[in-house]
């Protein structure tokens, strides 16, 4: 028979363990029950909830690598490139009373030409209707494949990221409208004759969208404001005026698509795809407006541009498509034609990644005094070509 002491001594015993156990762990952090990352499906894959806080967040990556060649116009030009950036982004949302609050950042490193280059791509806030920040213009569509972009002979316009503030108005029925101020002096290209003065106006820009299950069109128009610094000119204002349009093909495959666009302007080339016209040896800085005999005579341009991409296959496609333009800075004896034919195909042997080919060939066309006096060692030499090969990877 157990005695009554020896379990009272036993149970006192067990209690004083414990107690130095508890003593001696004091320093130690009791381990929490864990806390997993959910996700936010309402905003679609990739996007979860940001710990301790009702938002959600996607964090984005893309690496990019472009291997390119090109027609040398002098012994000093190389005649092939490798281009690299790494891009990181990310996507911020959270539900609010008033809708949604989004908040996006992209930017990229880039190592081309044995020099490193950082740049700030996108970072805007989004709340209701209103877009404040770094953003794609307003007045691009952004259906063109090419690899190349506007490359400065013309097809659309020059600018890839402008800062702005506007706001979007959804009409329904496919229908939606955004008013928006964008920053000038990215669209100024200068004056011949002139000197540029300092900014009074943003550049004030309206489109028209309409999305559908047949494809997307879009109406975009453009103010730009010219002033210049003599004192018998007063601040000018130039103009453009597009329409975009992207219509799925049903009769092909799945993603195949025919896509086009139009462009007028006078007095804001930039709308219309020119910046410096650089095409073989030739070099010729585009600008809004001749000053002559105490007036600004606004620079003409035009573009037609479009193309058609075909899927081969779910993860083959090929794309073919050109455009065709005008630059008139001083009238008919002026006048620069743009010409340039692309040509591409794609893979995409999995989600996110593609390889892909690209040809882009460009000429110009002008009056033979004008163009001959650009070119100083390969005489009248006006068209050139580049080749690229792109590795893309989006996580």
């Amino acid at each position: 028979m157990v005695h009554l002491k020896s379990i009272g001594a036993g149970v006192i015993g067990a209690f004083a363990a414990i107690g130095l156990a508890q003593g001696a762990d004091l320093g130690v952090k009791k381990p929490s029950a864990a806390e997993y990352v959910k996700t936010c499906p309402t905003y679609g894959s990739g996007f979860f909830v940001v710990p301790g806080t009702t938002s959600c967040l996607k964090v984005l990556g893309r690496v990019r690598a472009d291997y390119m060649i090109e027609n040398p116009t002098t012994n000093t030009t190389n005649a092939n490139r490798f281009r690299v950036r790494g891009y990181v982004a990310f996507d911020h949302r959270t539900a609010t009373e008033y809708g949604l609050l989004r908040t996006f950042v992209r930017a990229y490193f880039q190592r081309e030409n044995a020099a490193d280059t950082t740049v700030l791509e996108q970072a805007f806030i989004q709340f209701g209707g209103i877009t404040a920040g770094r953003v794609t213009p307003l007045w691009e569509h952004g259906w063109s494949p090419w690899f190349a972009g506007s490359n400065n002979y013309g097809g659309y316009s020059f600018i890839l990221y402008t800062n702005t503030i506007g706001y979007t108005a959804k009409l329904g029925s496919g229908f939606s409208a955004t008013l928006a101020m964008e920053d000038s002096r990215e669209r100024i290209r200068g004056l011949t004759g002139g000197t540029v003065a300092g900014t009074r106006m943003p550049d004030i820009v309206g489109s028209l969208d309409y999305a559908g299950s047949f494809g997307a069109l879009k109406l975009m128009g453009a103010v730009h404001e010219i002033r210049t610094t003599g004192p018998n000119i007063n601040a000018t204002y130039g103009y453009a005026i597009g329409a975009a349009g992207k219509i799925n093909l049903p009769f092909a495959s799945k993603g195949t698509n025919l896509w086009f666009n139009a462009v007028l302007t006078e007095g804001a080339v930039s709308y219309a795809g020119y910046n410096t016209i650089a095409i073989g040896s030739f070099s010729r800085a585009a600008v809004d407006a001749t000053v002559a005999g105490g007036k600004a005579r606004l620079t003409q341009a035009w573009t037609l541009a479009g193309g058609v991409q075909a899927y081969l296959t779910p993860t083959i496609w090929t794309s073919l498509g050109g455009s065709y333009a005008q630059y008139d800075p001083s009238g008919a004896a002026n006048t620069l034609k743009t010409y340039a034919i692309v040509g591409q195909v794609g893979w995409q042997p999995t989600a996110g990644f593609l390889i892909g080919a690209e040809v882009f060939y460009r000429k110009i066309d002008g009056p033979a005094a004008t163009i001959t006096a650009g070119f100083a060692t390969r005489g009248n030499d006006t068209a050139d070509w580049v080749g690229r090969l792109r590795f893309q990877r989006d996580f």
